[in-house]
Formats: structure tokens, C-alpha cells, sequence
């Protein structure tokens, strides 16, 4: 299963993919989580100290090149086998998480993050397998990317191989907007399943105020995530919110959700 997590910047989308990924691999899924996010915070939403976070290395350049398919088509390959590339340059986390980084914006002026995109693209192309009842050739199980906030990874096709696209929003105007905006860009790649995740509601009216737009624009609304003041303390302490307050509201309405939403995709 492949699930990317997008959003407006600042909605809290790292923190959601970060928790997803480690209660999913707590129960017993084998987890990738790939940050293709320009400025990578995964490693410390997975529960790396940033001391090591900040000196974790990246995806190095040159490892993709695009093809054809047999029916013309373009498609990302990578130049070794998903396992190995996985392998290589996959880092272990807690609770058995592989993380890989698609790459960091170190200098200005150095042009776009083309390749970045691309080995995300890439990584979650080549797990696709003919029959879903199969291992993954990875000994992957679900695929987690954190994606760049805002509407750039879905112009790219960053997102194209995903089987599930998850947009986290805040009850604020904007960061609905930017929901409807990834929802269109969404369908046109195809993706077979989007949801919203309603994040930081604090009251009914908020959870009311995203009920009602997404009612207005057919979006479905997967799971809400409530204010958390044990969220804010984790961020503030550097600590994933998993490790910090594993009990606490908010943590507890991912770990729901992720669970149910893996439960339904293999049943």
C-alpha cells in the first residue's frame, strides 16, 4: 500500500505521516517512509534526535533516468533494483521504520528539486506489483511519503503511483482551498482514493466549518485529528509525538485511523 500525506505548509502533515508511519510499523507492517518534502523534518517526526537528524545524508543525484513502456508511455527507472536502493540508502528509525530523503535545498540559486521528485516517483513505480496478494520485491509493505506542501509534487506526478492521498487540513479558508486544489490535480493523475484529515480541531464549529466545505465540494472527510496541546509540547521538546504522549487525544485519532485505513485496503 502506498500513501502520500499533502497540504498547505504548516497544517501539520509531517507530524500526521511521522505518527502514521510508526503506529503501522508497531503493528507489524514493514514501513518505507520516503520524505520528498524541500525542507526534511520526517527523521524528527519519526523520532531521530535532531542532533542526527540534521546530519542525515540524502538521496544522491543521478540515480533515475525516464523511459518508455511498451505502450509509450514515460516512466521513472531507477538505475539498481528497488531492494537494493532501498537498502542502500534506506535509514533505520524506531520501530523498524526505513527512511529515505529525497534530497535537501543546501545552496541557492542550484535549480529545482527535479530528481528528488523523481526517485519518489520512481521508488513507489517499481514496488508496484502484478498480483496485490504477493510480498513486495522490497519486503515493503507500505509505502509512506511525506510530500512538499502545496501543489508542486502533483504537477510533477510525484504522486502518480499512490493508492492513497491523504490531505490534511486546518478549519481555515486556505488550507481548504489548497484540499480542492489537490483533490483536481489528484484525479487527473488518477489516484484511486483521497481523503481530507481535518487536523488541530479544536471545537464543533470548526469540525462543522470542514464538514460543510467538504460537503460542498465532494471531498471526503477520512478521519479528524483534535487540538493536542501534547503535540505543540512534543514539537517544542524536539520528541515524535508517538514517544512524547503516546496516550494523548491526538496521537490516539492517527493511530485509529492509520489502522482502519490499512484494515480496509487488504480486506
Amino acid at each position: 500500500m502506498r500513501i502520500a500525506v499533502s497540504g498547505k505548509g504548516g497544517v501539520g502533515k509531517t507530524t500526521i505521516s511521522g505518527t502514521l508511519a510508526r503506529v503501522l510499523a508497531r503493528n507489524g507492517w514493514r514501513v518505507l517512509a520516503l520524505d520528498a518534502d524541500s525542507n526534511p523534518n520526517l527523521a524528527i517526526s519519526l523520532g531521530i534526535r535532531r542532533e542526527k537528524a540534521t546530519q542525515l545524508p540524502a538521496v544522491p543525484p543521478g540515480l533515475t533516468e525516464w523511459r518508455e513502456d511498451a505502450g509509450g508511455k514515460a516512466y521513472v527507472h531507477l538505475r539498481l533494483p528497488v531492494s537494493q536502493f532501498i537498502q542502500k540508502y534506506g535509514i533505520m528509525a524506531p520501530d523498524g521504520v526505513r527512511l529515505m530523503i529525497m534530497g535537501h535545498v543546501i545552496e541557492a540559486s542550484v535549480g529545482c528539486r527535479c530528481e528528488a521528485h523523481a526517485v519518489a516517483r520512481g521508488i513507489t513505480g517499481h514496488l508496484l506489483t502484478e498480483n496485490r496478494d504477493e510480498p513486495s520485491p522490497a519486503d515493503v509493505d507500505v509505502v509512506l511519503l511525506d510530500m512538499e506542501a502545496g501543489l508542486e509534487h502533483l504537477g510533477r506526478g510525484t504522486a502518480e503511483h499512490v493508492d492513497v492521498l491523504l490531505i490534511v487540513v486546518e478549519p481555515y479558508y486556505r488550507a481548504l482551498e489548497t484540499a480542492r486544489r489537490i483533490q483536481e490535480l489528484a484525479t487527473q493523475l488518477g489516484v484511486p482514493s483521497i481523503g481530507v484529515v481535518g487536523n488541530r480541531v479544536r471545537t464543533a464549529e470548526e469540525l462543522e466549518a470542514i464538514q460543510q466545505y467538504c460537503r460542498r465540494h465532494a471531498l471526503e472527510l477520512v478521519a479528524v485529528v483534535p487540538f493536542d496541546e501534547a503535540i505543540l509540547a512534543a514539537e517544542q521538546a524536539d520528541r515524535a509525538p508517538i514517544d512524547y504522549a503516546p496516550h494523548c487525544p491526538a496521537v490516539q485519532a492517527i493511530a485509529d485511523f492509520g489502522l482502519r485505513l490499512v484494515a480496509h485496503a487488504h480486506n
